[in-house]
């Protein structure tokens, strides 16, 4: 007797369901996407009980035929491709013709929709067809679907609090939202509005209702392109960062995707800025064609591959680079109005016209030291004097503060560099903080940090130019890798010998290293040669600089200036300059902030002098 058998459709459509319905978030997304696919301008979310009760999607799209809307409940039905040409050319949300049998194998379904000459409703239940006639509708689709997995006990005990799963909703819209500023898109929960936007195209006009209008006008804007790819949107400035990766917000040919390498390259590019376990907020759009990557990875549909990966990871970091490296990034004090709408947006900031960030111009001042300044007031030499006496009275000896100042601050490298901005010193309190102005402000800077990122800059520079002169290893270091990694770095190896590191084979798939470069004299070699192998394995190329940035970083922190540290007006002014002469000065190698910003408005607010 055979024992393969035919299985019937009811449950190849609830075998379907368990890839494609996870949760209400799940149905939500396929019957939003099929709305959009349907060229709809306005799309309305009803939800009940955190979809558990109910899930109503209406949309103004072209609408269904009254035969192809019987035709859609059938598995495998779809308007999206015809052929397998198509399906490397896919550019609908939605193409595998499963979702809509999916849903209706573990719901009751009711379909209702219009081409605006004839409406017409199907009704499905649990996947068996129920009821289908003519019926009364402007042109468009509305769908519903309740008694959601009651034919399938063992799904349901699965599903979580009913603000659980309105939040898993809540987070799609929004997403689909940023996907689609031109749709205006309406989300309700138990007959209350939760979430809107106006459908007229202006993606930061979405990102305020969501985050908030303060977080809006942080953000920059971005738009790069090579021969294959086209990348726009907006990630924050260093001062608006989140603790988690979900807000870096990665879209594909307008379809919401978690890509780690788009990520990841996002967050290489803020790591010189953000402290570790902080990361911006992003959302880009990549504009790739549809022959160059697959979305047909994963039924969820939120996985895609590239076929130039590499090249689309160098695009986003260097953009974000760049974007990030044309605007002032210096902390801006906020007051607690500004921090209270950044996390509770109104809906009604939607509409409101934001103004995008214009790149700050500098001007490299021709003055140099404070003491030499030609347009300092007689109050001021006055004050610089009054100073100058209270210093020595507190530290008594002029040599601790010279001695305090280690080489890299003062360093020629620095001196031969222009001047972002120039800031003048003007006094120092705690033995810890540098107070400074010009015409914009006041800047308040933490001299601990401030050296700190002059001595990482400045180390960073030297090992950049690498000292391949060889060493010999009194015991050489051993290295132990599985075979599947082993044979992948057998290819590659040759990478590691451009940098000065030649692996010998050492057993079945081990290595043996008996000479090391002298660039590396400062450094863990075991755990720093394991790191370049993981690198090679990973990406198939090795970035030196960005893997020594731990180790430079800490030796950058032992040689940098200690707190309550007391330093004369001259030292002052030679970390300020220094500082404004980094590439990146507004943080440490840590992500703590190293310079402080208030405006004469701010200044003046505070002491209540405006309103």
């Amino acid at each position: 007797m055979a024992k393969i058998r035919q299985l019937d459709d009811v449950l190849s459509n609830k075998i379907a369901a368990g890839e494609v319905v996870e949760r209400p978030s799940s149905v939500v997304k396929e019957l939003v996407e099929n709305s959009v696919d349907a060229g709809a301008t306005r799309i309305e979310v009803f939800i009940e009980d955190g979809g558990l009760q109910k899930i109503k999607v209406v949309d103004n799209g072209e609408g269904m035929a009254r035969e192809d809307a019987r035709l859609c409940f059938s598995r495998h039905a779809t308007s999206k491709i015809k052929d397998d040409h198509d399906l490397f050319n896919i550019m609908t949300l939605g193409f595998r013709g499963e979702a809509i049998p999916s849903i209706a194998s573990v719901s009751h379904f009711d379909l209702r929709t219009s081409t605006g000459e004839e409406g017409t409703y199907v009704q499905y239940e649990f996947g068996k067809y129920k009821n289908e006639g003519i019926c009364d509708l402007p042109r468009g689709t509305q769908m519903t679907v309740t008694k959601l997995f009651q034919n399938v006990p063992a799904r349901l005990k699965y599903l979580k609090s009913v603000n659980s799963e309105f939040a898993s909703i809540h987070q799609y819209v929004e997403r689909i939202a940023l996907a689609y500023p031109k749709i205006a898109i309406t989300l309700y929960h138990n007959d209350k509005m939760i979430f809107q936007t106006n459908g007229k195209g202006n993606l930061l006009e979405v990102i305020a209702s969501m985050f908030g209008v303060s977080t809006a006008k942080n953000m920059i804007p971005i738009s790069l392109e090579n021969d294959e790819f086209e990348m726009s949107g907006y990630i924050s400035k260093i001062d608006t960062s989140r603790a988690s990766k979900t807000n870096i917000i990665t879209l594909v040919n307008h379809r919401y995707v978690k890509n780690a390498m788009s990520i990841d390259a996002i967050n290489s590019a803020y790591r010189a800025y953000l402290a570790d376990n902080r990361y911006p907020i992003a959302v880009v759009n990549i504009e790739v064609d549809p022959y160059l990557v697959d979305v047909n990875v994963h039924p969820s549909k939120l996985e895609v591959r590239f076929s130039k990966e590499y090249e689309l990871r160098d695009l986003i970091y260097n953009g974000v680079s760049d974007a990030l490296r044309q605007v002032d990034l210096t902390y801006q004090v906020k007051n607690k109005q500004t921090e209270r709408e950044t996390f509770k947006p109104q809906l009604d900031q939607v509409t409101f016209d934001l103004p995008e960030e214009k790149p700050v111009v500098y001007i490299e001042p021709v003055v140099q030291s404070v003491s030499h300044d030609p347009h300092m007031t007689d109050l001021e030499d006055k004050q610089s004097s009054n100073m100058v006496q209270e210093e020595k009275v507190i530290y008594q000896n002029d040599e601790m503060s010279q001695k305090s100042l280690e080489k890299p601050v003062s360093h020629e490298t620095f001196q031969q560099k222009p001047i972002k901005e120039k800031i003048y010193a003007k006094t120092q309190i705690h033995g810890t903080y540098l107070i400074g102005e010009n015409e914009k402000g006041m800047y308040m800077v933490d001299q601990h940090a401030a050296q700190e990122r002059i001595n990482y800059e400045y180390y960073k520079e030297q090992f950049s130019h690498l000292d391949l002169t060889m060493q010999p290893l009194l015991v050489p270091l051993q290295f132990e890798y599985p075979m599947s990694e082993f044979l992948i770095l057998e290819e590659r190896k040759g990478i590691l010998e451009k940098v000065g590191i030649y692996l010998e084979v050492f057993g079945e798939h081990g290595y043996i290293l008996r000479n090391l470069p002298l660039w590396m004299k400062k450094i863990d070699e075991n755990v720093f040669v394991d790191e370049m192998v993981q690198e090679i394995l990973k990406k198939n190329q090795v970035d030196v600089v960005a893997l020594q940035e731990h180790a430079i970083a800490t030796l950058s922190c032992k040689a940098s200036l200690k707190a309550n540290t007391y330093l004369s007006p001259s030292d002052m002014q030679t970390i300020f300059d220094n500082l404004m002469r980094c590439e990146n000065p507004y943080v440490c190698p840590h992500g703590r902030p190293t310079i402080l910003f208030y405006s004469d408005y701010e200044l003046e607010k505070l002491f209540k002098r405006v309103v």
